[in-house]
């Protein structure tokens, strides 16, 4: 129960490093080779929630995934070099006890947040080539959760075939997570459970997803952006200033969460 709450928990921090990260997603299109051709999705990627630990939300996969792949300062490669990846693309550390300290890492909300942002980038580019568009941030969130394999895979199956059974599409998912799936005991549709996910993160936007028009609305956003957040936050490379300036800069960006799949 508690992973099906924490998959639908998406903290504002997190939905304001993937609206950025959706939003810088026209310059890798303006970049691409002009072709209209899709490009291959993995097929052996399978949906599975693992439990979402830290401030950012990170699975084990996903944490040490990015870890190894993102390219960081000295600090963070530390901890990248204990990685390792098998020939199935599955990332472990092999000493226990340095793989407690490393997930452990997730609790850091100044590493996590650049690791969280590294991840974010990283899963637009994927996305991007896989979807041939720009990936909105629910589309990211799911790249964050399910990795981007996964989530290319699934996006591309609700755009083809949106009121399949989901359960019929992830078995995995219906194994590890089955109430991502059910509503009030109903099965969902590919349909559904997309918009279940990218609605997460929309639900998370509005708290730092419009300009506060009263004073004491700024304030409350501020107070929310320091000092556990903000700071983390510039480190990950937003503008000094806080909460204020990403309130302001996260309205840019509203727009490009409203599309979704073509059904």
């Amino acid at each position: 129960m508690q992973v099906l709450i924490s998959v639908f928990d998406v903290p504002a921090h997190l939905a304001l490093i993937l609206s950025l990260a959706a939003s810088t997603a026209a310059n890798d299109l303006a970049s691409a080779p002009p072709t209209t051709a899709a490009a291959p999705v993995t097929h052996e990627a399978p949906l599975m929630l693992e439990p979402l630990e830290g401030p950012f939300k990170f699975s084990e996969s996903s944490w040490l995934r990015a870890l190894k792949e993102g390219a960081f300062e000295s600090a963070v490669i530390d901890y990248s070099g204990r990685i390792f990846k098998t020939s199935g693309g599955r990332y472990y550390v092999p000493a226990a006890d340095e793989r407690h300290q490393v997930l452990d890492k997730r609790r850091d909300g100044a590493l996590a947040a650049r690791v969280a942002r590294a991840f974010a980038e990283s899963n637009r580019q994927a996305l991007r080539t896989a979807l041939r568009r720009r990936p909105t941030a629910g589309e990211l969130y799911i790249a964050h959760v399910f990795g981007p394999e996964a989530a290319a895979r699934f996006i591309r199956r609700v755009a083809e075939r949106p009121g399949e059974a989901a359960t019929k599409f992830m078995p995995e998912l219906a194994r590890s997570a089955p109430g991502v799936l059910k509503v009030h005991g109903v099965p969902l549709t590919l349909a559904n459970v997309y918009k279940r996910l990218t609605d997460a993160v929309r639900r998370a936007a509005p708290a730092v997803g419009s300009v506060a028009k009263e004073p004491a609305e700024q304030k409350r956003a501020l107070l929310y952006f320091k000092p556990t957040v903000a700071e983390p936050l510039h480190r990950a490379g937003f503008p000094r200033g806080g909460g204020a300036r990403a309130v302001a800069w996260r309205t840019k960006v509203s727009a490009d969460e409203a599309a979704v799949p073509a059904q």
